[in-house]
């Protein structure tokens, strides 16, 4: 009987490659050939096309292992793709921006394949759905995978409401749904440059489109992204479609153009037509009381968990309020993303929400005559905070520490508020403080020394360059007072700073800036 070793039980197998990077499974695999069986399951089971590019006789060897191809252009990987299919492919997303005029040729090619591989669980693609072939050939792929449990669709040059229904019908089993419907596209280039655009909105398309949805039945939907430039769109598709979906957990919708859509989210709350939704994700209208409107419509949803917003600039304090008055025993997560709003307003949100957990927002210190308009006195309750990502906005870099100007400055004011309050999340474990001033972290005039009771740190970000006198002392500091670090964005913080970490904590990962 043949000996068996860890790497022969599949679970032991499993777990050792966990611990092995890229670079180490690529040396295990030229070792032997048993090593070669052991460990090129793991090394090819998931290529990403930005960072490898394996050539078609390497692929074609491997393909059996491969499960998970990532970030391919479709254009120039289609075509390989077509040759050398694997067969096993769990998840295919191609490229989200590919150009229009590199789709269309290729487009016809790739569905082909996608329509002969059964085993696809996950699909992200780009399709240019502006003509009968390509609409029923994607159709054939969606018949052709009844295993699909999440599909990403950005479609451009759009123009059937019929067949997006089609679509739907198709994808009711699906646990995740995205669409991006873009608007048609004007053709400057190519062998197309000529040629008229024929096809027009179909109004009656879409308003039968809405009746056919709904007459469906109830989808499985717990996840779904719709972004439409066509306001034609959210009145006939995205009302109708919502309805279908009473299980959904996650809503993001990132461009709403229409006050309607809000309109309709305070209906539906009201009605207890997404009795399940707790992550909501926004952007796109900007009116006065946006923010505040929709934080109204979804009052009735008490089970909200996670609020995302991708845009808007708030400068009133009413939002904050309905934010804490609707939800402060549910929240967990509110994520502010491009959206502005007052360090006050931001505090009350803060001392609001005692069960907020991860924080990010970009905020500003209102001033009238050099002086703050409200004081910042709200005591932080969300003591289980895991994560704070604060960006400082208008914030003058020039200011020394110490300095007279300093000692006047709302700056100042800011952080000998904020810093307290930072320190008593013992829980903290993800920190980002971002404001311009590249002293903040001196160990001796900064205030590093007063986040030292925060020993669950995992990843600091020092969000700006520091100056040179900030060096090995605070790196020291930092392996002393933090047990758990892991990562650090230096931001270009010199040796001096990255020697005093790793001379105490060697396994900490010092990097630049953050991904992306």
């Amino acid at each position: 009987m043949d000996k068996i070793t860890p790497f022969d039980i599949p679970l032991l197998n499993y777990e050792i490659c966990q611990y092995l990077s890229q670079q180490d499974l690529t040396c295990c695999v030229q070792v032997s050939k048993a090593w070669a069986a052991w460990f090129a399951p793991t090394l090819w089971r998931d290529l990403d096309y930005q960072k490898t590019l394996p050539d078609a006789y390497t692929l074609a060897r491997q393909q059996e292992h491969v499960k998970i191809l990532r970030n391919i252009a479709m254009k120039s990987v289609g075509p390989v793709l077509a040759q050398l299919p694997c067969m096993n492919l769990q998840r295919l997303d191609f490229m989200e921006n590919e150009c229009y005029l590199d789709i269309r040729p290729v487009q016809l090619q790739v569905l082909s394949v996608l329509e002969k591989i059964s085993t696809l669980r996950h699909l992200q693609i780009t399709l240019a759905l502006d003509s009968d072939s390509a609409c029923q050939q994607w159709i054939r792929v969606l018949e052709a995978n009844p295993h699909l449990e999440s599909l990403s669709l950005k479609s451009v040059q759009f123009v059937d409401g019929m067949v997006f229904q089609k679509i739907l019908q198709l994808c009711s089993g699906y646990e995740r749904l995205s669409f991006c419907l873009m608007r048609k596209e004007t053709i400057t280039e190519g062998p197309r440059a000529n040629e008229s655009n024929t096809h027009e909105i179909n109004e009656q398309g879409y308003r039968d489109a809405k009746a056919a949805i709904e007459r469906m039945p109830e989808m499985r939907v717990r996840e779904l992204s719709f972004h439409s430039y066509l306001e034609l769109c959210q009145d006939t598709i995205l009302y109708p479609l919502l309805e279908r979906c009473p299980r959904m957990e996650k809503l993001d919708l990132p461009w709403v153009d229409r006050v309607s859509t809000l309109q309709y989210l305070s209906k539906a709350s009201k009605e207890q037509k997404l009795p399940k939704l707790r992550h909501l994700v926004m952007g796109g209208l900007f009116t006065v009381n946006f923010l505040e409107d929709l934080i109204k419509a979804v009052s009735c949803i008490k089970s909200m968990e996670s609020l995302q917003f991708h845009h808007g600039l708030l400068k009133t304090a009413a939002f904050s309020q309905c934010l804490v008055q609707y939800h402060h025993h549910s929240l967990t997560r509110l994520d502010f993303g491009r959206a502005v709003l007052t360090l006050w307003m931001f505090s009350v949100a803060m001392a609001g929400l005692p069960n907020l957990q991860y924080a990010k927002a970009k905020t500003y210190v209102e001033k009238e005559d050099g002086t703050d308009v409200v004081p910042l006195d709200k005591r932080w309750k969300c003591l289980d905070l895991r994560c704070l990502l604060l960006t400082m906005e208008t914030w003058s870099s020039g200011l020394v520490l110490g300095s007279i100007q300093w000692a006047a400055s709302t700056q100042k004011q800011s952080m000998d508020y904020l810093f307290p309050e930072i320190a008593k999340m013992k829980n903290l474990q993800e920190l980002k403080l971002g404001c311009g001033q590249k002293d903040l972290y001196l160990l001796k005039s900064g205030y590093l020394t007063q986040l030292a009771d925060l020993k669950q740190m995992r990843v600091f970000d020092l969000a700006t360059t520091p100056r040179k006198r900030f060096g090995k002392q605070e790196g020291s500091w930092m392996a002393k007072h933090w047990p758990r670090l892991v990562r650090v964005y230096s931001h270009g913080a010199s040796a001096y700073f990255r020697r005093g970490v790793l001379e105490k904590r060697p396994h900490v990962e010092i990097l630049e800036q953050p991904a992306c």
